[in-house]
């Protein structure tokens, strides 16, 4: 099976992109360029956003309000969020201990993606953050880091960003853990 990663930006303009081509047996094949060029006929499509641009955060819903998306969703948030609950895109991820899990994200940069993909001709993907993608394994954290910032996913529907570190200095969010 061959899976296509494309990795986005929802504060920037949908032109160009980086992207990674997987497949059964294969080295991954790794690119960026402009959408119009990203490979053709993958059997999966990953739309991959940073772990700086989606909030997960926790909120109590109703059982009714679970698994929708959508303005009851977005208003659920609105606390934790800047601006009007509209111009967020909200997901029900899941529960832990209770509370429900929600990812929120730009609706209108997110809007601009789905329709450049469109116009490229790719109609079905998956939305994924890139926080989530770390493996994970209960009572277990993973985190991503570069040396200066990074990301860390602390369950199944949890993680966050780090602050800022140095190579003699690891983020201050990684001691409070």
């Amino acid at each position: 099976m061959s899976l296509l990663r494309i990795h986005c930006s929802l504060h920037a303009a949908p032109q160009t992109c980086q992207w990674a081509l997987l497949g059964s047996g294969r080295e991954a094949l790794l690119g960026a360029g402009p959408l119009a060029q990203l490979p053709q006929r993958a059997e999966r499509v990953q739309l991959v956003l940073p772990a700086g641009e989606v909030l997960i955060t926790r909120a109590r819903l109703p059982e009714s309000a679970r698994r929708r998306s959508g303005s009851v969703l977005a208003f659920a948030v609105e606390e934790q969020t800047l601006g009007e609950p509209d111009a967020h895109q909200v997901s029900w991820l899941g529960s832990v201990a209770g509370a429900d899990v929600l990812a929120v994200v730009d609706r209108a940069g997110l809007q601009q993606w789905r329709d450049a993909l469109e116009a490229a001709g790719i109609r079905g993907y998956e939305l994924h953050c890139e926080t989530l993608m770390l493996p994970w394994a209960p009572g277990e954290w993973s985190l991503a880091w570069d040396g200066r910032e990074g990301f860390v996913r602390v369950n199944a529907f949890e993680g966050t960003t780090t602050d800022c570190g140095g190579p003699g200095a690891p983020p201050l969010s990684l001691r409070m853990m």
